[in-house]
């Protein structure tokens, strides 16, 4: 066993490490107003550091004895479910339904402790409140833990263990009080390791809020705000260098948008290219890359899709946004889109080289009177330069 601490200051620093990680939490939730969240996980350790306090002073007023006892404990409880509400909401940064139920917990456990009469026992006591305490952390562990599918962030990992640390700590203590000779652990030292949890906890709640801050940041970045689907820098930074054989890419245009600006408006246009856009982003496939290339342009990589199978979803794709009608000014109003397909037919070629190939197949379907698809043929192209497809169109 570890050589023991002195009790009376460890459990001073235990309820202040509580005090501490709370205005830390409150802290961030001054400096974040969108994290859901951190004024649970404030109030619920709050309302621990509280409970030791109501408890306290039980043992120098006699005649409130009883009644202070239970409501620290009953106080304490709650401090721990309120923290698994707090601890799920800055996961998810949601409500969950139902979560407030978790409150009958420690309700139900206090009543069991009433009704054994077990509020006079301090092991008692104490051991009911350290298991119930165990399990509350160990469900908001498993939370911080599980959330990772959703938002991958790296400091969720180390926060949720330290979560569950914490928890099994509060086993340990639980095994101290009522097996003191089979304790690996004594439990004034369980509530020393505990300290330094509670410390580790609001460091990590905090790079918690930082890291989501950041990664908002970098999906702003790469967003195209107008479409809401990625912008041309962002295309360029996750396409690859070299296109393999059977990769393709796609160049698609709105057809006479000039004509909806200066008939209906900007603000009409900009509704018609986040439309497309919407109808461009919901049937494309989950591994290729969409993007706003510039103005009323798009532009689509399709990974190893073969010349066929590109060919035939473009033209598919080109013709069912293109019957999507607009209500513009109460007219329902369609754009036609004309597009230009590349694909790679080489062993490599550079992605901006199947790019240009894509762009110039798109100026050739304006040429040609819009509204087609025009797949790149090296041999058509050879005898026309981009520029003079350009000007045709």
């Amino acid at each position: 066993m570890l050589p023991p601490l002195d009790l009376e200051t460890v459990l001073l620093l235990h309820k202040l490490s509580f005090f501490v990680a709370a205005v830390c939490f409150l802290y961030a939730r001054s400096q974040s107003k969108e994290s859901v969240g951190l004024g649970f996980l404030s109030l619920g350790f709050l309302l621990v550091a509280t409970s030791s306090t109501l408890i306290g002073f039980g043992k120098i007023v006699p005649g409130l004895n009883c009644a202070l006892i239970v409501t620290g404990n009953l106080a304490g409880m709650c401090g721990y479910a309120i923290f698994w509400i707090g601890m799920c909401r800055i996961s998810s940064q949601r409500k969950r339904a139902g979560e407030w139920w978790i409150l009958l917990l420690p309700v139900l456990v206090g009543a069991i402790l009433a009704l054994a009469g077990w509020y006079g026992d301090l092991v008692a006591r104490a051991s009911v409140f350290q298991f119930t305490a165990g399990l509350l952390l160990a469900a908001a562990a498993y939370t911080v833990i599980a959330d990772r599918k959703k938002e991958p962030l790296p400091v969720r990992r180390p926060l949720g263990v330290t979560i569950g640390l914490t928890a099994f700590l509060s086993f340990v203590v639980v095994i101290g009080l009522q097996f003191p000779t089979v304790a690996i652990i004594a439990p004034r030292n369980a509530f020393f390791l505990s300290i330094i949890c509670h410390f580790a906890i609001a460091v990590f709640v905090l790079a918690l809020v930082k890291e989501r801050a950041e990664e908002g940041l970098r999906r702003l970045a790469d967003l195209d705000l107008l479409t809401g689907i990625a912008n041309r820098r962002s295309f360029s930074t996750r396409l690859r260098d070299t296109m393999l054989p059977g990769d393709a890419i796609a160049m698609i245009d709105i057809d006479h948008f000039k004509r909806i600006n200066d008939r209906f408006g900007h603000l009409a246009g900009d509704d018609v290219l986040a439309s497309v856009a919407a109808g461009l982003r919901e049937r494309v496939g989950a591994n290729d890359l969409l993007a706003r290339f510039g103005g009323e342009e798009f532009v689509l990589f399709m990974p190893g899709i073969g010349k066929e199978d590109a060919m035939a979803f473009v033209a598919k794709l080109r013709a069912e946004v293109s019957a999507i009608t607009h209500d513009l000014d109460e007219q329902a109003v369609a754009v036609t889109l004309s597009a230009g397909l590349a694909v790679c037919e080489e062993k490599s070629l550079s992605a901006q080289a199947l790019i240009k190939m894509a762009d110039t197949a798109l100026y050739a379907s304006k040429a040609a009177g819009r509204d087609r698809l025009t797949f790149y043929r090296p041999e058509d192209f050879n005898r026309i330069t981009p520029q003079a497809v350009r000007q045709a169109g």
